[in-house]
């Protein structure tokens, strides 16, 4: 599910948003100490059903259903949402607050898991527009319809200061002080990474009616990354405030997007009393010299915990388990049965692969028939598979206790790579079991530099394409 994160100053609400059988829950978390119903519904009730029982879904539409999925997410189950080839809409209900505030914080986690746009397009934040037809499509608010919105914008991979891989991300206001009649655009000086969990933080504070002193704010991954006051959603009179979470997910404008674009989301939570804050992982690893690098591989989906919320730093790596984190790093095609003590271990699969890929070799040579996969892996061994991934030529003489070992070469390789700096300034310990520490320092290095030779398969497209955009469908409709 979209899961809740916990706000422990206040009272909490879950508000689960159940999608059909096949599609997953939205949980969002509104915090008001004065909204103590817990209006949950199970997994298989239909969004019709509810709609009947929970008022704080609004235009759920059919592409909200179909276009979304269950997916592991941050924590626990997420939701994976996706724009395909000739669409817009990906999400778009909004989740109305249990009661209007001039004041709010929101926090979300976002993954591009295939994510490269040619063009704009929105994701979520708080508003007040589900009423009206204003303040949303080009249309700015009016007297007679009035209404605002912050939703969070995305732009085309690799511009607006944004590196060739990455999406620019900013905030798309409609205010009554906007230059044009689409919203503003304005974007955040640091942007989103593929195929890494982000996280999103946002703060709007509504303006007093007749004055402009409203305020929007947002931070990435803990950073601010956008401040901006001065500003106006009301009108003296006008009765609007911050309504709903409008969890938009969509691309454009005039024109579809020319290719698919797969996003997940999860962790969304609004709160009136002060900022969420963003999530640590893991809460046994302060004490380890590689908590960083064991976060930064949880946030790329390429290690998870020993078990919820647990990184188990110092314990060993079996070779299994190492193998299931190098192949979602070097992520190489299934193979054929390769061993035969692996029938139905977690990791056959990782296994065969490397296998095939020449990467692991058994434990009992010459033979090589058996894995071991529950078997401690050392250092040596990891040294050689991470060298046979990289191909790489033999260095100098790195280490002062490996001289003679049967790794030696491929130790003083990967040292040369910068993969390794020993287990203290002049030893690798090549024999030493590998802890899962250790581990993550070593893959998120590999996959650094492969990720750095990776080429950019970015869409080829005419943009705009030429003639008329052609005519929305309404359910494609912000």
């Amino acid at each position: 599910m979209l899961r809740v994160g916990k706000i422990t100053v206040a009272a909490v609400l879950a508000l689960l948003v159940a999608l059909p059988a096949g599609a997953d829950t939205l949980a969002q978390t509104f915090e008001d100490p004065t909204w103590d119903e817990d209006p949950s519904v199970p997994l298989a009730e239909s969004i019709a059903k509810l709609r009947e029982v929970h008022p704080y879904l609004v235009d759920v539409r059919g592409l909200d259903m179909t276009r979304t999925a269950r997916t592991r997410g941050y924590l626990g189950q997420g939701l994976r949402v996706v724009i395909p080839k000739g669409g817009f809409r990906g999400f778009g209900p909004y989740a109305r607050l249990p009661k209007v505030v001039d004041e709010a914080w929101f926090r979300y986690y976002i993954y591009l898991e295939d994510f490269r746009p040619v063009s704009s397009g929105k994701l979520p934040g708080l508003a007040d527009a589900s009423r009206v037809s204003t303040a949303k499509g080009c249309k700015p608010s009016t007297p007679s319809a009035p209404g605002w919105s912050a939703r969070l914008m995305f732009d085309a991979v690799g511009t607006r200061g944004a590196g060739p891989d990455e999406v620019p991300i900013g905030v798309y206001v409609y205010h009554l002080d906007q230059e044009r009649d689409c919203g503003d655009e304005w974007i955040f000086t640091k942007a989103l990474t593929q195929r890494r969990w982000t996280c999103v933080e946002g703060h709007v504070r509504m303006n007093t009616p007749g004055r402009a002193d409203g305020l929007i704010e947002a931070w990435l991954d803990d950073e601010r990354v956008f401040w901006k006051d001065g500003l106006a959603f009301r009108r003296p009179g006008e009765q609007l405030g911050i309504r709903e979470m409008w969890d938009n997910i969509y691309f454009g404008g005039s024109y579809p997007t020319p290719n698919k674009l797969n996003v997940l989301i999860d962790e969304i939570v609004v709160s009136t009393t002060g900022r969420v804050r963003c999530i640590d992982p893991f809460v046994d690893d302060n004490d380890s010299v590689h908590e960083d690098e064991l976060s930064e591989m949880f946030y790329r989906r390429l290690m998870y915990g020993c078990a919820e919320r647990l990184a188990c730093p110092h314990a060993n790596v079996t070779r299994g388990e190492f193998a299931a984190m190098l192949q979602r790093v070097i992520r190489t095609p299934r193979g054929p049965n390769a061993f035969v003590d692996d029938d139905g271990h977690f990791a056959e699969h990782e296994i065969d692969s490397l296998a095939r890929a020449g990467i692991l070799r058994g434990c009992n040579p010459p033979a090589n028939t058996r894995v071991c996969p529950d078997a401690p892996i050392t250092r040596a061994e990891v040294a050689a598979m991470v060298r046979r991934v990289l191909g790489l030529p033999p260095g100098t003489n790195a280490f002062r206790d490996d001289d003679g070992h049967w790794a030696e070469e491929d130790i003083d390789a990967i040292a040369a790579a910068g993969i390794t700096r020993g287990c203290d300034t002049r030893s690798y310990c090549p024999d030493r079991r590998m802890t899962r520490g250790e581990a993550a320092t070593f893959m998120l290095r590999l996959h650094d530099r492969m990720t750095q030779a990776e080429t950019l398969a970015l869409p080829d497209v005419e943009w705009p394409p030429p003639g008329p955009p052609p005519p929305k469908p309404p359910e494609e409709e912000e």
